[in-house]
């Protein structure tokens, strides 16, 4: 007897259908449990989550299919993966138990190779995907611990920092005071890069909460609130009519937020900054367009923008985490769209939002 070792349920209106599977599955080592209805069915799952279902489509009582809905729909069961019985191979019967969350389906008579060939594969998915989302929830957890471990000593080291100018008074040289001043720049700089990153790996799950979005009202409110931070810079802001998006309002505004901060801080340069922002729509996007008179960029190297940590711009040319537009890039992907990045060095540079209709 092979020694694997999964819980599957099948349920089955037939008794002899369900001692023929619970035969082969056994031959395989598996633990199997019965049920030979839809009430039956879910009476058990009120108490016991198996690692797999093997679900016959036609039963008196509920069929197959609705059945799946209704294990798809609860939130206990929604992961288990199920695999339909059927004699029944109508191209729409099939359709409609993978579009209601069935995974594979094996054809009544069985041929014993191929009923287990299908149960090992998908109990070695949903293995596969059980450790994955383990992982990426220790993953989460590890970000959380090292960001937050990280800022302590950083917020020591400026306080010591400070310390120490306290304690030397004026008797502390230029030198001195530049080489302090660099060590609270680059712990502060180094602390936000922490603070972003673990911005950046929250994206990786957070699912967006879809609704109607005024993307033209976030646009003009978060400008005015960068403006606010650079009042004595001379910035020209044109913003057209833009169609309404879907999407999630607090993921929105940190894109646009993102965007327009780019945006006025490469135009530092400029004697007048020019901002514009345009909207069109297709058969299958919503477009809005954020462009500016700034540094701009070689699009040699536009295939790093989007990367975290990659910068076209020295620190000392204008400041940065490298972080933004790789979280602009996630979130948008995160709403099934993309952004899309044009620029001329010294001429500026437009970056498109593609939103699905």
């Amino acid at each position: 007897m092979a020694t694997n070792y999964a819980e599957i349920l099948v349920v089955d209106d037939m008794p002899d259908h369900i001692s023929y599977s619970a035969t082969i599955l056994r031959s395989e080592g598996y633990r199997v449990f019965a049920a030979t209805s839809g009430k039956a069915a879910m009476k058990f799952l009120e108490k016991k989550i198996p690692d797999l279902i093997m679900l016959d489509i036609q039963m008196d009582d509920i069929s197959g299919l609705e059945l799946c809905k209704i294990f798809k729909n609860n939130q206990r069961t929604k992961d288990i993966p199920v695999i339909f019985l059927t004699a029944e191979m109508s191209p729409e019967i099939i359709q409609q138990g993978f579009s209601l969350g069935g995974c594979d389906y094996v054809k009544k008579p069985f041929i014993k190779e191929e009923y287990l060939a299908r149960v090992r594969t998908h109990l070695q998915i949903s293995k596969q995907k059980k450790e994955l989302v383990a992982a990426n929830n220790e993953l989460n957890l590890f970000c959380s611990a090292v960001s937050h471990d990280l800022k302590a000593p950083f917020n020591i080291i400026n306080m010591l920092i400070e310390m120490l100018r306290q304690e030397l008074g004026d008797e502390q040289s230029d030198d001195v005071s530049n080489i302090m001043d660099m060590i609270v720049s680059k712990s502060s700089q180094t602390r936000i890069m922490i603070e972003r990153l673990f911005d950046f790996s929250k994206m990786c799950n957070i699912n967006p909460k879809m609704t109607t979005v005024n993307i033209k009202e976030i646009i003009e409110e978060t400008f005015n609130e960068l403006k606010n931070l650079e009042k004595d810079r001379n910035i020209e802001f044109h913003c057209g009519e833009l169609p309404t998006v879907k999407g999630d309002p607090v993921l929105i505004c940190i894109v646009i937020k993102n965007l327009l901060a780019n945006a006025i801080k490469y135009t530092s340069k400029k004697e007048t900054a020019v901002i514009e922002v345009s909207g069109s729509v297709t058969k299958t996007h919503k477009i809005i367009k954020i462009k500016d008179n700034g540094s701009g960029f070689d699009m040699t190297y536009a295939n790093k923008l989007f990367q975290v940590f990659q910068r076209l711009h020295s620190e000392e040319e204008f400041e940065g985490s490298g972080v933004g537009l790789a979280l602009v890039n996630r979130i948008m992907k995160r709403h099934n769209g993309e952004v899309k990045a044009y620029g001329e060095v010294d001429k500026g540079a437009e970056f498109s939002l593609f939103f699905i209709n």
